[in-house]
């Protein structure tokens, strides 16, 4: 599971089902968002969404919970593009050491 592929997703809930609309909104391809979602639903086993011929027409019990989940963990990676994003944009001075204590690499 991709965060792209979660971000997809989304995008098709909060355009109305409506695949094109989303890949417009996310500046990429139909197919591109509809392969996406393709393998999603392939990784989890599962229908996302109810369809009617080419179309969606409505969202799956499992893909309410997912879509709740995926939209939880959006706004996790948006919360961690925030912080590291404050903590690199001041001075010099204010930038974190990665390494670990001596004593931890014994």
């Amino acid at each position: 599971m991709k965060l792209q592929q979660l971000k997809y997703l989304l995008a098709i809930v909060d355009n109305g089902l409506n695949i094109t609309a989303a890949a417009e909104r996310l500046y990429t391809s139909q197919p591109g968002v509809s392969k996406q979602l393709k393998l999603l639903e392939e990784e989890l086993g599962m229908q996302l969404f109810v369809r009617k011929g080419k179309s969606l027409s409505s969202i799956t019990l499992a893909g309410h919970q997912v879509v709740s989940r995926a939209r939880l963990i959006m706004k996790e990676v948006e919360s961690i593009r925030t912080v590291t994003s404050s903590l690199y944009c001041d001075d010099d001075n204010s930038h974190y050491s990665s390494r670990a204590p001596q004593s931890q690499l014994r």
